[in-house]
């Protein structure tokens, strides 16, 4: 009997033991918080766009292990875009851990041209895992953007116009201590697909 008493206790301090650790094991997330700075200028920004740009933030969703910032409007890509984080202020995501990558659909003012199409093959292009980062369970891992906004000119028959975009800067800090160097992720560079010779999962 004494024997007997010894072995069921075994299995129930065995079966106590695995219903606790079930609801931890499910529980064994990281945060991410994506944090925009507040926008600075290299240029001086004409006082009716400054108000516009107060309220203005930065476009971006998960796709599988990628966060996607996009310049590219919705309906011309197939990535889901849930969240719009605006300046000055940050959201946060409870993610699996694992290795993630940032891409950044960017655009560049170099085309005029009314057909979405034209306009898109000349100045959209896709920066591909431009920021490697880290979700450890327990942890908060930061993505810090930075928003500097530059001018890009074009000449119309009547006249000169400036389009106004930001370039993006991000850095990553795990539970506040930075873990490698700012990166800008916005502007084109000679590793960037053009938007015409991307066949990814992120376009239509």
């Amino acid at each position: 009997m004494q024997r007997t008493g010894h072995v069921l206790f075994a299995a129930c301090v065995v079966l106590a033991a695995l219903v606790a650790a079930r609801p931890a094991t499910g529980q064994e997330t990281g945060s991410l918080a994506f944090e925009v700075k507040n926008y600075t200028s290299d240029v001086k920004i004409p006082k009716n766009l400054q108000k516009g740009f107060q309220h203005a933030g930065i476009a971006w969703g998960m796709v599988d292990h990628t966060l996607v910032i996009t310049f590219v409007s919705q309906n011309f890509i197939k990535a889901k875009i849930t969240n719009l984080t605006r300046f000055g202020e940050e959201q946060t995501l409870d993610l699996k851990p694992g290795e993630y990558t940032v891409t950044c659909i960017g655009y560049e003012w170099n085309s005029t041209s009314r057909d979405p199409d034209k306009n898109l093959a000349k100045s959209a292009f896709f920066n591909k895992d431009v920021v490697r980062f880290t979700v450890a369970a327990g942890k908060t891992t930061t993505l810090e953007v930075a928003p500097v906004y530059v001018a890009e000119a074009q000449w119309f028959p009547w006249a000169k116009r400036n389009l106004y975009i930001p370039d993006l800067t991000v850095r990553v800090l795990v539970d506040g201590s930075p873990a490698g160097e700012a990166v800008t992720i916005s502007k084109r560079t000679d590793k960037s697909v053009a938007w015409d010779d991307y066949h990814g999962p992120l376009k239509f």
